[in-house]
């Protein structure tokens, strides 16, 4: 069977660099295929290194029941590198790295048996759609519910081990998948989801741009991961 075919899209809001976007995506191609996304908190320093440091984790280890997610936090949270040695920083941002860095994440492991688990922690949102209509979103179902203040993931070694909130399902033939975090997420809920499915990823940007202009999308870091699932 051939595996899912991917479609990723990565923006930082209006107004900032590439290299200062804090949301983050990665991909395990064939079976079992993994994706994941995660948002960064712009409070926190180094967010954007902690969220790319936990989609590469996810998609390497695989880890889709809450409980096995929460016992691979606590060894991603012993091998991350900030990327910058503390006593290399500036007082002021030791003491913010001192605070620790902190990331919603989203992540989906699709088998070619016909099933699909996904874990969450924080308000990235999974999309299932099939026949371009929207059939599941998870863990939020509601635009309206995505708040500045979600559960996030911190990367302290001594820090409680977040909520995980888990879903498992079936998905057919021709079905699709996407994972968006919180502003991109929120503006398909109120839209159109299927709206990702009818352009190419270099078509995204106008029409996110677009969106932001006519403040119908929050201006924030965007990620997103649309999976094809083989007919």
């Amino acid at each position: 069977m051939d595996a899912p075919l991917v479609q990723t899209f990565w923006l930082p809001r209006a107004g900032s660099s590439l290299a200062a976007c804090e949301d983050a995506f990665a991909v395990r191609p064939g079976w079992p295929f993994a994706a994941a996304v995660a948002d960064g908190a712009t409070e926190s320093i180094f967010s954007g290194a902690w969220a790319r440091h936990l989609v590469q984790r996810f998609c390497q280890e695989l880890p889709a029941t809450p409980e096995r997610l929460r016992q691979r936090i606590v060894a991603w949270r012993a091998c991350w590198q900030p990327g910058a040695p503390q006593a290399a920083l500036p007082w002021y941002l030791a003491a913010k790295l001192e605070e620790g860095a902190h990331a919603a994440l989203l992540g989906l492991v699709v088998q070619s048996d016909g099933t699909w688990r996904a874990v969450a922690v924080g308000d990235a949102v999974l999309l299932h759609l099939r026949q371009g209509c929207l059939r599941q979103a998870w863990p939020l179902e509601d635009p309206a519910g995505f708040h500045h203040r979600p559960v996030l993931i911190s990367s302290r070694g001594d820090a409680a081990l977040p909520a995980v909130e888990g879903m498992a399902g079936r998905w057919r033939a021709g079905d699709a998948f996407i994972l968006a975090t919180d502003a991109l997420g929120a503006w398909l809920l109120a839209t159109n989801p299927a709206r990702l499915l009818q352009l190419a990823p270099e078509e995204w940007a106008v029409h996110i741009t677009a969106a932001r202009r006519r403040r119908d999308l929050r201006n924030d870091d965007v990620a997103a991961v649309v999976v094809h699932c083989p007919r």
